[in-house]
């Protein structure tokens, strides 16, 4: 009979890591971020009329302020209502 060894997980202090798909640059968190809101995610969602079942959805990574500069209408973002932590 074989003997079966439970592995612990290491613990580790490796921060995940965004880049931005935008300006391609890393997305820091904490407090060296650029805006209170980093990282943002955009979540590209296919198909939007059709059934749930037939909306390919991806998420991709940005900075706040790349998201914002890329608005045709930024002043139809409303991130000066949001605050880290609001359930919308």
């Amino acid at each position: 009979m074989s003997k079966i060894v439970a592995l612990k997980p290491t613990p580790t202090k490796r921060r995940l890591t965004f880049q931005c798909c935008y300006c391609g640059g890393a997305i820091e968190e904490g407090e060296s971020r650029r805006h209170p809101l980093d990282p943002c995610a955009v979540v590209l969602i296919g198909n939007w009329t059709a059934s749930d079942p037939e909306q390919p959805s991806q998420q991709f990574f940005c900075h706040m302020e790349c998201f914002r500069s890329r608005l045709n209408e930024p002043r139809d973002l409303d991130i000066d209502t949001m605050v880290p932590g609001d359930q919308a």
